[in-house]
């Protein structure tokens, strides 16, 4: 009893141990911030990236691969293998109603199954995220509530190209065109394409009019086996903006367009066609290609497992058509799976260099904070021994009294962890304050000091990471404790070897 009390009477009138503990609760403070920003960041990345990618992907190069419908049939029927489905994507120059004109990421997406492989349908606004918002929002009925939940929860699994107004409307935007305009397909377009901008308050603005705007899209064919068809004519093609996408990925968002996967296959001579042999004047038919295959494997599925499998099925269906080529009268030069190079890997092997870069600047990072935070013990160090020498007659009497070496020893040692139980729970609450107000923190200095530390064409996401992870905080609260612990070990040790005789002689 007599050591709870003499610890928190140190505790409350030990002005100077308040510095150990202003150095405990600013370090934990410190890590906790760095951790969880890094952390949240490779979090994010993952998350983000993997939600754009599916979890198995089959690459192709610039010119793609054909027998693509083959490959899926064959996919999808595999035991772990959920969905597949083919993409597209290209550069092109976007003209916006004549006012924006940029170049452009181009992605062909069959949309109506995209959701089956990737969370592409969950950046959506017009179709997900406007319901979402209204679903959560307290001033509207219960009813229109559930409402607007249920479209978020259709929105989530499933988008379409289907264009927002009738008709007669597209027709009345552009009266004096010649073409029908209301047959144009639909586009969606990233949010910074479209100029849009957070505002003070970190809210997005309304979309007034961007749904009833046009855009020209110009893209060049690519040629089998030649790459850019060069000789070709651009295509043009003009389509009506549906929908704004934020996937929170500042790449896609900031110069990304998305149209059908026909349109985009076509535009690029990527569908199937015949060909004339300008010498033996014979009818050859061309297989339709695609750029990409995005796999979805089922929960609960290993996937390197699926990895291997797909693998297999690739390698079964090429193979099968180089077979066809040596049939052939005239068999070609190059053997379909010569022509056409496939790489399957999972999707975190598509992003291995930049995950690998991230964790290791992460556990650099860590460390050279860790490396600081030791000043904390060596500050405790000293504080504590400047206690046991001011406190020598303290000592004295406590043993002249009956208490032990080890008694003695754990006054020191539980005041020290007093204090780290104090200060990790002190910095545990500063680091929250600031991790989860960091980005307005950040808009706070680039308005008052004109800096700008995040920024998102260097880490690809347009806000800063604000949660964090329950198991590091853990760990960093213990390391906190132990550490104060640590710092008090030696004047405990010494506390506790004085002799009454000699802790009194002088007295």
């Amino acid at each position: 009893m007599y050591k709870l009390h003499l610890i928190l009477k140190y505790l409350r009138k030990r002005r100077i141990a308040w510095v150990s503990l202003i150095a405990v609760t600013l370090c934990t403070t410190m890590v906790l911030v760095v951790i969880s920003v890094m952390g949240g960041w490779l979090r994010m990345f993952r998350e983000s990236f993997h939600g754009l990618t599916g979890d198995v992907i089959v690459h192709g190069d610039l010119q793609g691969f054909p027998h693509y419908e083959e490959m899926i049939a064959k996919l999808e029927a595999l035991a772990g293998v959920k969905a597949a489905v083919p993409t597209i994507d290209t550069f092109g120059l976007i003209n916006i109603i004549d006012r924006s004109r940029q170049g452009v990421r181009v992605i062909g997406y069959p949309l109506e199954r995209i959701g089956e492989v990737n969370a592409f349908p969950r950046s959506l606004y017009r179709q997900y995220q406007q319901y979402v918002d209204a679903s959560e929002n307290p001033k509207l009925p219960r009813e229109q509530r559930a409402e607007a939940k249920r479209l978020a929860d259709e929105g989530a699994k499933k988008a379409s190209w289907e264009k927002p107004y009738p008709p007669e409307v597209y027709k009345s935007i552009l009266p004096r065109s010649k073409v029908p305009v209301e047959n144009w397909n639909g586009m969606i377009v990233g949010v910074g394409v479209l100029g849009l901008h957070k505002d003070r308050n970190g809210n997005w603005p309304e979309r007034d009019g961007v749904y009833s705007a046009w855009a020209k899209l110009t893209v060049l064919g690519i040629d089998a086996g030649q790459g850019i068809d060069l000789a070709g004519q651009k295509t043009e093609e003009s389509y009506w903006i549906i929908d704004d996408s934020r996937t929170q990925i500042w790449q896609y968002d900031q110069n990304s367009v998305y149209i059908p996967f026909e349109n985009l296959q076509r535009n690029l001579s990527m569908d199937a066609r015949e060909e004339i042999d300008p010498d033996t004047k014979q009818v050859t038919k061309v297989p339709a290609r695609t750029r990409e295959l995005q796999v979805a494997a089922k929960p609960g599925a290993n996937l390197q497992d699926v990895k291997a499998r797909v693998r297999k099925v690739v390698d079964e269906v090429m193979a099968l058509h180089d077979a066809e080529d040596l049939k052939q009268p005239k068999p070609p030069n190059l053997l379909t799976s010569e022509r056409y190079p496939i790489k399957v890997e999972t999707w975190e092997e598509s992003q291995a260099t930049f995950i690998a870069a991230i964790e290791k600047e992460k556990a650099l990072i860590t460390f050279l904070f860790g490396m600081i935070s030791i000043v904390a013990i060596f500050l405790i160090f000293c504080i504590f021994y400047m206690i046991v020498v001011e406190k020598t007659k303290d000592i004295g009497i406590i043993k002249s009294v009956g208490a032990t070496n080890a008694g003695v020893a754990g006054i020191f040692l539980g005041y020290g962890l007093a204090i780290g139980i104090v200060g990790a729970g002190l910095g545990l609450l500063f680091g929250y304050l600031i991790v989860h107000n960091i980005n307005y923190l950040h808009e706070q200095m680039g308005r008052l000091l004109n800096i700008q530390i995040w920024n998102p064409e260097v880490y690809a996401f347009d806000t800063i990471p604000n949660t964090m992870a329950s198991k590091e905080v853990t760990i960093i609260l213990i390391v906190a404790m132990i550490s104060a612990v640590l710092g008090a070990m030696v004047p405990a040790i010494r506390a506790a070897r004085m002799q009454p005789v000699e802790a009194l002689r002088w007295e």
